[in-house]
């Protein structure tokens, strides 16, 4: 196709898009339509208040895009700043045409502001942005090609973290055209490319007054009744950023009732709109283990006082008998699985001595020596952090799986420390394969999971007997290879 051709084409593609656009809407306090209001490819709708110093940022990020302005604009939506955010915006956007500001009077969460970005725009694609962040220079034009290439009616674009925000790096490792909606819903932050036709046909809007978790819902609907959800992974694309005085756009208190009742909704929205009521259910075990077990991490759950607790563990276990069949349980690691089942019979003592113990748990194996003879294995280790171990277990199981073992172990006759013996006989039944070391501890009457043996830089690796070879793995893991 010539240049001229591609041309043609593109401009019968935008009469057809813009065609469809609804009349402008002005709004009290509107900088009213942008000069690419009715070219542009997608809104980026960005929530602001109080977000100075960051604000800039995030504005300079936007003008420096690669995007040709007139296929995209920027509504900003003020909801009632009382720092210098929203004399910035005015100067923006008296200084880029394709930059809308619009003022409202504060609402106190981000909903409604976000709700006010979609209402202004008129283009095919909305992106929801936050103030204290910022974009690469290509995030746009790149996103915008992809989505119209490929027919996409949520893009999820891939998130860095910025002054130790922490993002679900195993979500961006690959470029997906569409994701599994199970995987996805690992990530439930607005900061998303959306289809405007599918927040409108299906009314998804944010909640506007202050309930926790509102950007979760939207989300949850949009992946769930969108035809294809994609993932792009092929650049730093969203510098998603913790504001170093903490005070990010929906930063509160948050009420153990009040925000279990988000989880509920979003588990509602799972299980109205996901067809296959089995897979719904692991969806939704899922968003128990990242919302709500998570409550009771050692370091978290020992900031909260008891009374909060309390309150925390009754919230869950109405939660869990309404939402997740107690047979899912063992879908589980271990030590989430003993979380729910304390949670389900309310008992906050329990809890607390899990918590206790889960430092133990979590103890990191270390090799102190590691010997090999034949088909034979001495193995010496030492635990990090030590303590009071009701027991510990040595497992040794099959790269791949297939087969698994647990072993006895003594103290270690030459120093602190514990040595586990590996027969011939035992390991005549894993010749041919990898085997990687583990250690399963248990404290408190609580079971952790295996953790995998760390090889100390002092012990000589690898070593090499008799159909055996004990080495180190790239991640710095005790394996022995009879193969």
């Amino acid at each position: 196709m010539t240049v001229r051709d591609r041309a043609a084409a593109l401009q019968r593609h935008m009469k057809r898009f813009t065609a469809k656009r609804k009349a402008p809407q002005v709004l009290p306090g509107d900088s009213g339509p942008s000069a690419s209001a009715e070219t542009a490819r997608v809104s980026v709708v960005i929530p602001v208040f109080n977000a100075m110093p960051y604000l800039t940022e995030m504005l300079d990020s936007l003008r420096a895009q690669e995007l040709d302005p007139a296929l995209f604009e920027v509504i900003a939506v003020d909801d009632g700043s009382t720092d210098a955010s929203g004399k910035l915006l005015d100067d923006y956007a008296s200084k880029n045409p394709h930059f809308r500001v619009i003022h409202q009077p504060n609402s106190g969460w981000p909903g409604k502001p976000r709700n006010v970005g979609i209402a202004a725009s008129m283009a095919p694609y909305v992106f929801f942005c936050d103030a204290d962040d910022r974009l690469g220079p290509e995030t746009l034009r790149r996103m915008v090609d992809y989505a119209f290439e490929n027919g996409v009616d949520v893009l999820v674009p891939k998130l860095v973290g910025v002054n130790g925000r922490r993002v679900q790096a195993s979500l961006f490792k690959t470029t997906e055209l569409d994701v599994d909606r199970r995987k996805i819903l690992g990530t439930l932050s607005p900061q998303k490319m959306i289809r405007r036709e599918l927040l409108e046909r299906h009314k998804i809007r944010f909640h506007e007054d202050k309930v926790r978790l509102e950007d979760g819902m939207v989300m949850a609907q949009c992946y769930l009744l969108a035809n294809k959800v994609s993932v792009l992974a092929d650049y730093d694309y969203y510098f998603i950023r913790t504001r170093d005085d903490g005070l990010n756009i929906s930063s509160e208190r948050t009420v153990p009732e009040g925000y279990t009742w988000s989880v509920g909704e979003i588990a509602r929205i799972i299980k109205e709109n996901e067809p296959d009521p089995g897979r719904a259910d692991l969806m939704v075990l899922d968003l128990y283990r990242r919302k709500c077990l998570r409550i009771y991490d050692p370091e978290r759950f020992g900031r909260l006082g008891r009374s909060i607790r309390g309150r925390w563990v009754q919230a869950h276990a109405d939660f869990a008998e309404r939402c997740v069949p107690k047979g899912l349980e063992s879908e589980l690691s271990p030590i989430f699985r003993q979380r729910s089942q304390l949670v389900r019979v309310r008992d906050l003592a329990g809890l607390e001595s899990l918590a206790d113990a889960e430092q133990l748990l979590r103890a990191v194996p270390h090799t102190v020596s590691v010997s090999v003879g034949h088909r034979s294995a001495v193995l010496g280790f030492r635990m990090e952090p030590d303590g009071s171990f009701e027991g510990l277990s040595p497992v040794l199981r099959s790269r791949g799986g297939g087969k698994e073992d647990r072993l006895p172990l003594e103290p270690h006759p030459h120093g602190s420390g514990y040595l586990c013996v590996v027969s011939e006989a035992l390991l005549e039944d894993y010749t041919g394969k990898i085997v990687d070391c583990f250690v399963e501890a248990k404290a408190n009457g609580f079971t952790g999971p295996p953790q995998r043996v760390l090889v100390n830089g002092a012990t000589a690796l690898p070593v090499q007997g008799d159909g055996i070879k004990g080495y180190a793995t790239v991640h710095g893991n005790l394996s022995l290879d009879l193969r």
